[in-house]
């Protein structure tokens, strides 16, 4: 087929991108792998983005260069394209404005900015959260078929009854278990001062979880803030770096305020590593309610690390059935899933045509 993605956010080799800009490339270079021809609408120009299979059509190229404007401008500059030549649409993005076609048009919920306006402490950024919340409501009605990421995020949204849930996936052929040598190590992977609350673990890990275990070692794939012992920053990790990190590290620990699903989570328990995380709607789902990884109040966070790091015999008891439900969300999954829905517009529409 040939397939139009939406997608504003791809990763940059010019700046650090959150986890739907890899999600959005990913996808793009599966389904040309699978024999596809993609384009990806992007505020991205070719240049910015490496080994991309794909063509890229960059809009509002000055969009990049904020939040604000990638978020309103691209979309009404969006208004302008015309997809009538694809045979599908996949939109992952923000495309409350942009003129429907006679195509399928799928769109990919990765999560709800009501959650996160809930858990932001800023005003200015809730005030904008909110005026994103109500223009996914638009972009879901206006769909053929919407795609949500969770449970959690489906119920924030008028119920359709072609709409359904499709987890994110994990690619478990680059996301691979290893050995686990040498001192124990916690990794995170997120922003220091946002809801992933990495400031607040590294507060625990220099002043309490360093001193009960002194060989401890905390990776921080961010950006690297105040040195510390034991404490390694790691900026601007590529893919490949990542997976080495995820296998090596005993233990994976986000304790973030609000994830819509929570691939690191999936990509650790991929790579057979423990997730030791504080409860989000998006933890709950994605490790079974504590089937799959640790989940444990903010007050017992810092003993749960600890035990976890002294005791890596017993890591088993989740991490060999959480490695099985990872291996069940590999990348081919989502894409057929995205494929026959893309399929189920396009019969509902000729059965339409046909009556």
């Amino acid at each position: 087929m040939t397939i139009a993605v939406i997608a504003y956010e791809l990763p940059s080799d010019r700046e650090r991108t959150g986890g739907v800009s890899h999600f959005n490339h990913r996808l793009c270079n599966r389904l040309v792998e699978m024999g596809h021809r993609v384009t990806a609408y992007s505020v991205r120009t070719a240049d910015e983005v490496q080994e991309a299979s794909y063509r890229i059509v960059t809009v509002a190229r000055d969009a990049a260069g904020g939040r604000l404007r990638r978020y309103y401008a691209a979309p009404l500059v969006g208004r302008k394209l015309n997809f009538d030549g694809y045979d599908l649409v996949l939109s992952s993005g923000d495309d409350w404005a942009m003129k429907r076609s006679r195509r399928p048009w799928v769109r990919i919920m990765h999560g709800s900015a009501w959650r996160e306006m809930t858990h932001n402490k800023r005003m200015l950024r809730k005030a904008n959260l909110l005026v994103q919340y109500a223009l996914e409501q638009v972009s879901a009605a206006r769909s053929d078929i919407t795609l949500f990421n969770s449970g959690d995020t489906r119920k924030l949204y008028p119920k359709r009854s072609g709409d359904r849930v499709v987890h994110l996936p994990v690619d478990t052929r680059r996301f691979t278990p290893g050995v686990k040598n040498g001192a124990p190590t916690i990794l995170f992977v997120g922003g220091l001062d946002s809801r992933k609350r990495g400031r607040w673990l590294l507060e625990l890990f220099v002043t309490r979880i360093r001193p009960a275990v002194p060989q401890a070692q905390l990776w921080m794939v961010c950006e690297p803030s105040e040195s510390a012992e034991g404490v390694t920053y790691i900026r601007m990790a590529s893919q490949e770096q990542l997976a080495d990190l995820y296998r090596q590290a005993h233990v994976f620990c986000m304790p973030s305020t609000y994830e819509g699903f929570g691939i690191p989570y999936l990509e650790a328990m991929a790579s057979g590593t423990l997730v030791v995380t504080t409860p989000n709607p998006g933890a709950v789902e994605v490790l079974g309610g504590g089937q799959y990884g640790r989940i444990v109040d903010d007050e017992g966070l810092s003993d749960a690390l600890i035990e976890s790091l002294r005791s890596p015999g017993s890591h088993a008891k989740w991490t060999e059935p959480a490695l099985r439900w990872a291996r069940r969300h590999d990348w081919s999954v989502m894409v057929n899933e995205l494929l026959q829905a893309g399929n189920r517009t396009r019969r509902d529409q000729y059965a339409i045509n046909e009556g």
